[in-house]
Order: structure tokens, then sequence, then C-alpha cells
């Protein structure tokens, strides 16, 4: 017989499931190289789709800017 901590690793488990299948689902829809910044929904520049970059510099630098402000 299941007791609470069974029962809440089994909820927490369908949670997780279903967060990373959402996510999953969420990625598909832009494929690298995409047309369009995942951030803000400007136009990726040709150059940078072709390296498969999914953010537009302005998205990116900002990005890499937040990075070093919360790192460590």
């Amino acid at each position: 017989m299941a007791d609470e901590g069974d029962i809440a690793n089994y909820l927490v488990e369908v949670e997780l499931s279903r967060a990373l299948d959402k996510m999953r689902q969420q990625s598909n829809t832009v494929v690298a190289g995409s047309k369009i910044c995942l951030s803000c929904g400007d136009d990726i520049p040709a150059a940078r789709r072709k390296l498969g970059f999914k953010h537009c510099v302005s998205c990116a630098e900002e990005g890499e800017r937040k990075k070093q402000l919360f790192a460590g």
C-alpha cells in the first residue's frame, strides 16, 4: 500500500512529465534557423539564422548581460 510519500513522489513525477512535454511541444514549434526571435518576435538576420541562433542580436546581448549580473 502506498503511503503519503509515495503518493507525493508520484504527483511530482506526473507534474514534471507534463511540464517537460509542454516544453518539448513549444520548442518544436520554432526550429533552429527560424526567421523570428524567440524572445521578442523580431526578424533574425540571415547570417545569424545560418548559424542556428534563435534570438536576435539585441535579445542575445540582453541575455548575456543578465547572465553576468546574476552569475556567482
